[in-house]
């Protein structure tokens, strides 16, 4: 079997651009050819890298929703790009995968797949609405990324339960629709018990941390959504009650300089650290005691995931919970409201070690890499023999 993933290119580090990586590398593992086409623009210079080590690399000129000054308006009438279809023509996939970072992005390159014989599907990974977002004209987007999306005749799929759902809502679909909505959940890879020992040894030797010494990590861009000054609170709150806490944020973005003025101004220079982006955060996870996500809201979040299991103990915002509804006790919640105070259950470490062992369990029962290749391969053979 021959898959051709198209990227709708709205970058190279997001959770849906790991999604392709770990994807793409298990089917390749597995015997099957995969290939991935996205745009010339270097922010997607990373991922068209890392996919090369097993995939085909195919790049055009194309511009993403987001680099368009008209948003998604542009997509009402769109026009035929045939060097890109003859491009997705020309790696002879038997398979179309498409990979939408949200509703709104790349409904021209859904558009196009109607003027093609090769079966195709849609993962979209992010289903809040653009009204809901606060966007501009956030109501007219949203009534353009539903028209489109009406219209788009593969199947739809939605990387957890609570994403499917929503994206059924959105669509207000009726039941014989709603049939072509697939719900997929995200899954990671699972290490091995010596990989997590040398690398906790080397890394934290790296990091100069002492054996008492807690490190507490956070991976993802530092943007609004990622709330990653509401880390920064987190990590004073805990440091004062747990003094051999430090903190560690892996990865930049546009809120960096914000970030660090606080760490200056606050004097936290001592136990509150970041690093650039690292294409392979598992020394660091490896190294940790425990995982802060602050995120206002996410997918199927890969980073929160891939910590689990790693078997850290993770602290979540309520807002992500309601979200994501894993079981009770998996993690530790900081509600707005009571966020200190949920925090103290933190500074227990047997109940760290439970939350963390709970979570591991959840990840090898529901969340594996294994396991969400297996049902995309089963998705792909039901398509053919559609």
């Amino acid at each position: 079997m021959r898959i051709l993933f198209v990227s709708s290119s709205s970058g190279s580090r997001g959770g849906g651009e790991l999604y392709l990586i770990y994807l793409g590398q298990e089917l390749a593992n597995r015997g099957y050819a995969v290939g991935l086409w996205c745009s010339q623009h270097p922010i997607m210079n990373e991922l068209a890298s890392s996919f090369g080590r097993f995939g085909e690399v195919l790049r055009s000129p194309y511009q993403n929703t987001y680099s368009l000054k008209l948003r998604s308006f542009t997509h009402i009438f769109p026009q035929i790009n045939q060097k890109i279809i003859s491009q997705w023509q020309a790696f002879k996939p038997d398979i179309l995968h498409f990979n939408k970072q949200n509703l709104e992005d790349g409904l021209d390159l859904l558009s196009w797949s109607h003027y093609l014989s090769i079966p195709y599907l849609v993962t979209i990974h992010i289903t809040q609405t653009q009204d809901s977002l606060g966007a501009f004209l956030g109501k007219w987007r949203d009534l353009i990324a539903k028209i489109s999306l009406r219209k788009y005749r593969g199947s739809l799929v939605a990387i957890s339960e609570h994403r499917g759902k929503e994206l059924t809502s959105f669509l207000a679909t009726s039941s014989a629709s709603s049939e072509k909505i697939v719900v997929i959940q995200n899954g990671v890879p699972i290490p091995e018990e010596t990989e997590h020992l040398v690398k906790r040894q080397a890394s934290r030797l790296q990091l100069k941390l002492h054996p008492e010494e807690l490190l507490i990590l956070a991976v993802g861009r530092m943007e609004a959504q990622k709330q990653p000054l509401l880390f920064l609170q987190w990590a004073s709150h805990l440091k004062s009650n747990l003094p051999s806490a430090r903190f560690l944020w892996v990865g930049d973005g546009r809120l960096t300089s914000l970030w660090d003025q606080w760490v200056i101004e606050n004097h936290a220079q001592d136990y509150i650290q970041r690093l650039s982006w690292q294409n392979d955060v598992t020394p660091y996870l490896a190294a940790a005691d425990g995982f802060f996500h602050p995120a206002a809201f996410e997918g199927l979040p890969f980073a929160l995931l891939e910590a689990m299991a790693w078997s850290l103990p993770c602290v979540i915002t309520s807002t992500l919970a309601d979200e994501l509804k894993f079981p009770q006790g998996v993690y530790f919640v900081a509600s707005e409201q009571d966020q200190f105070k949920d925090l103290k259950n933190f500074i227990n470490s047997q109940e760290r070690n439970a939350v963390a062992n709970v979570g591991y369990q959840i990840i090898k029962e529901q969340f594996s890499l294994e396991k969400m290749v297996d049902t995309y391969v089963s998705l792909y053979i039901a398509i053919l023999n559609y």
